[in-house]
């Protein structure tokens, strides 16, 4: 079996695990095996309202005090949102801005569309193959645009697995992880309820398999067993 990296490729995982606060269930993979890899666009979708969302606080602290064990892949794609999303919140958010794009008759600057996240995690993956299959990848996905594709839609190198799966998988490793607590958490906080989906879809063109269970340090999993979300917690964007 080879070396698997893990890539998120949508806001949905990191955000379930901040509401249940239990990002740190992520470090459960053996270090020295695994690589745990963001793109620049998810983790600017995730982390760019941290100082009005308790959640998006949460993710960016996680990444921040793990930045030796969590890479930020820089995309094309990324670049390019991000770039556009900063230029469209620069605009809404001036007035003299506004009024000197109206004085040269410029149209605003165009919204980012939905699921640039996805769109650039698949573009790093795709291009991950460089000599086929490429290297195995582990992506940990709670979007349709990733559960749902038909095996062939993806390179070969991906080994597609949901956040339910990933954490029945961990509590099948250590009993006292429940997974429904942890979704059931995330729920508990902000009344999103996850993407409950089981999905393990294995990479098709890696051989000897893509089995990513022998990378999780079960060892380790009792000091990152998650805790429930405070029920008194509040979320400082919907204070009044």
């Amino acid at each position: 079996m080879e070396k698997i990296k893990i890539v998120l490729p949508d806001t949905g995982p990191l955000i379930t695990l901040a509401h249940a606060n239990a990002l740190e269930l992520l470090l459960a993979f053996d270090a020295d095996q695994v690589q745990l890899v963001v793109t620049d666009m998810v983790e600017f979708e995730a982390t760019r309202l941290r100082s009005t969302h308790e959640d998006a606080q949460r993710i960016a602290s996680f990444i921040e005090k793990n930045a030796g064990r969590i890479v930020i892949e820089k995309t094309n794609f990324g670049q390019s949102a991000i770039s556009a999303a900063r230029q469209h919140e620069r605009y809404a958010e001036s007035q003299q801005i506004r009024d000197y794009f109206a004085a040269n008759g410029w149209p605003p600057p165009p919204a980012v569309p939905p699921n640039t996240g996805e769109l650039s995690i698949n573009s790093y993956v795709a291009g991950l193959i460089g000599q086929p299959p490429g290297p195995p990848c582990l992506v940990i996905a709670e979007d349709d645009f990733f559960l749902r594709s038909t095996p062939g839609a993806l390179p070969g190198n991906a080994h597609i697995i949901s956040t339910a799966a990933l954490l029945a998988k961990l509590e099948e490793l250590n009993p006292k992880l429940k997974a429904r607590d942890v979704l059931d958490a995330a729920k508990h906080y902000k009344g999103r309820d996850p993407n409950r989906t089981e999905v393990d879809q294995p990479a098709q063109k890696i051989k000897g398999g893509s089995d990513w269970g022998s990378t999780v340090n079960a060892t380790n999993l009792t000091a990152k067993l998650t805790k429930k979300a405070d029920p008194k917690s509040k979320d400082p964007s919907r204070e009044p």
